[in-house]
């Protein structure tokens, strides 16, 4: 995937890529990146839903003040990044958050970053070549990963074991879910086109649309009004807030921050006290209330995809959804069946053989003998009558 490069000229004795350093250090400061800016990030492990973040802001450089691929795990967003064009720094200074201001002018050239021409700070080129070596590495620990999964997995059991089997805790919802399909919709990778290849589904089973944090804005540029929204509120817009039926806050503490934003637009404060993401406790939640069947669009569709989550938090996904059981279905593995075509001629092979069915009843009883008869009789003058036209 190209990107779009600002032109900006430089004296020519001076190399690199000059453009103005904007700071992203959570989820929702991406959202004010502008094209062509270079982001000052702090993700350890880029993943692929990070990623594709940064990329849909068509920024020209990334810095990054955490390792991008540290080996614990086969992430795929510095290649993601690499591919699109975009340039990745490891920043190996320290306190580059304190030497640096969110709007600096600045010029980077082989790792190293420029401001009015003084060195601020210096770091290590992610590029597409070291990038596939760094996830080669990777790959090569899955299996202390796993062992890693496994005991965060049984931890959490023993902490949250009230509420992943008494349903503890867990909010009764104003909205209806009992018998009911529900599209869990998360903010990740591809996350657009999968939730767009669901149009059919949805049309045809009217599920309940349920936003996971910046999911409900996934659901709103689709086209589509959340029914539900559920997610911590840093995680949650005005908009998705002012379109949803209902809100759910998540919160590890209890307390709700900026409790104004929801009684602004209205809204109940109903609160899931638990850990956990936005995504896995929203399947929890669904779970709990009793849906049919929980589609979920934006979740790992790979064992590397799933690993590329901090320990904990894989973890906390591993067993929700392991709760959710049969009920959870991926949406590709949804629109794989949905997109499926009946071909029209054994339709009409069927129609045409109940059709002759019906006729050679009809044709071995007594009125159907009359039937035959009396259209023989007409078939006959029609055919006089066509002949005396031409004679």
């Amino acid at each position: 995937m190209a990107i779009w490069r600002r032109k900006t000229s430089l004296p020519p004795d001076v190399k690199g890529i000059v453009g103005t350093m904007r700071f992203a250090r959570r989820d929702s400061d991406v959202a004010d990146l502008r094209e062509g800016d270079f982001a000052l990030v702090e993700r350890p492990d880029i993943d692929t839903r990070q990623a594709q973040l940064l990329i849909e802001r068509r920024v020209r450089a990334v810095l990054n003040s955490a390792a991008s691929s540290s080996g614990r795990v086969p992430n795929q967003g510095p290649q993601m990044l690499a591919k699109a064009g975009i340039l990745l720094v490891d920043i190996t200074s320290d306190n580059v958050w304190g030497r640096l201001k969110s709007g600096d002018d600045v010029r980077i050239e082989d790792g190293q970053v420029f401001r009015d021409e003084v060195l601020v700070a210096g770091g290590v080129v992610l590029d597409a070549e070291r990038a596939a070596s760094d996830l080669a590495t990777a790959k090569e620990g899955l299996a202390t990963r796993l062992d890693s999964l496994a005991a965060n997995a049984t931890d959490h059991i023993q902490r949250e074991q009230a509420m992943l089997i008494g349903g503890a805790k867990v909010p009764r919802l104003r909205t209806k879910l009992r018998g009911r399909a529900v599209v869990v919709v998360s903010r990740a990778h591809d996350d657009a086109a999968d939730l767009h290849r669901l149009r059919r589904y949805i049309s045809d089973n009217d599920p309940v649309l349920i936003g996971a944090g910046p999911g409900a804005d996934v659901i709103l540029q689709a086209g589509y009004t959340p029914t539900l929204v559920v997610g911590a509120m840093d995680n949650i817009s005005d908009a998705a807030i002012r379109a949803s039926g209902e809100v759910v806050v998540t919160t590890a503490s209890g307390t709700v921050d900026m409790p104004e934003r929801l009684e602004r637009h209205g809204k109940a404060i109903s609160t899931f006290v638990s850990t956990g993401s936005d995504d896995d406790l929203a399947i929890v939640l669904a779970d709990t209330n009793e849906a049919a069947v929980i589609v979920h669009v934006g979740g790992p569709a790979t064992l590397s995809e799933f690993l590329e989550r901090p320990p904990a938090e894989a973890a906390r996904m591993f067993v929700a959804r392991l709760r959710a059981g049969s009920k959870l279905v991926d949406s590709k593995a949804v629109h794989h069946f949905t997109s499926q075509r009946l071909a029209l001629w054994p339709v009409l092979l069927l129609l045409l053989a109940g059709v002759a069915a019906v006729a050679t009843a009809i044709a071995i009883t007594p009125v159907g003998q009359d039937l035959i008869d009396t259209i023989g009789d007409q078939l006959v003058d029609l055919g006089t009558w066509i002949k005396g036209l031409f004679t």
